[in-house]
């Protein structure tokens, strides 16, 4: 179980700092990605049972981490909001994402940074 949790939070922290270089690399893929997450129910459930695993995996795996504390209380913040997105309507998640994926769009290169400065702390925090 707990090869399988650290495996998660790696992939997790592996994908974070991916995403940035995809940012350089090729921008509209970034961009067609975050918006794909709200195109359909489907998706929107996808996103959210990603985000579960993700946290729940957080949360079994930081007491071996570093910064334990900070990656419980992160890995339950991505629990809290997953499910809250989950109880909410599609549609709710849906205009909220139509509201504040062109400001992220518009930073993108500020939003790719701060993803590979949180995928870098993870993987020092694992190691």
């Amino acid at each position: 179980m707990t090869f399988i949790v650290e495996t998660i939070v790696w992939l997790f922290a592996l994908g974070l700092i991916t995403f940035e270089f995809v940012i350089l690399l090729a921008k509209p893929k970034a961009i067609q990605f975050l918006r794909a997450f709200v195109k359909t129910p489907w998706h929107h459930f996808l996103e959210q049972t990603l985000r579960l695993i993700v946290g729940a995996s957080i949360v079994v795996h930081a007491p071996h981490m570093a910064f334990s504390d900070f990656f419980g209380v992160f890995g339950w913040i991505i629990i809290i909001t997953s499910l809250m997105l989950v109880g909410l309507p599609w549609r709710w998640h849906r205009t909220f994402a139509q509201k504040v994926i062109p400001t992220v769009i518009k930073f993108i290169q500020l939003y790719g940074i701060l993803c590979l400065i949180l995928g870098g702390f993870i993987i020092y925090s694992l190691i």
